[in-house]
């Protein structure tokens, strides 16, 4: 009996989600914001990577404690760094 190996898209887009998650969290630490903060996250990204946004916003705001998810380029004031995922750039900022 084979195994199906074949990844869907929808299965494509969670796992990018939780790698979004993990590295807000870790953006999180870097800025030195205390575990029960609530945040605003920014995102500047396009393609596929927008895609998980739209789909996933909620899941990414409830496991990073973010209150509001804004599409678009970070404020000077927000931490912030442009990380590649999957081969795309998306610029992800966080702010207290």
């Amino acid at each position: 009996m084979a195994v199906d190996a074949t990844i869907s898209p929808e299965l494509r887009l969670e796992g990018l989600s939780r790698e979004i998650v993990r590295r807000i969290q870790d953006m999180r630490k870097k800025a030195g914001f205390n575990i029960e903060d609530r945040i605003t996250t920014y995102y500047a990204a396009s393609g596929e990577i927008a895609g998980v946004f739209k789909t996933w916003g909620a899941y990414i705001q409830a496991e990073t404690l973010t209150v509001e998810l804004v599409e678009g380029e970070p404020p000077a004031e927000a931490y912030q760094e442009e990380q590649k995922v999957e081969g795309e750039v998306v610029v992800l900022g966080v702010r207290r």
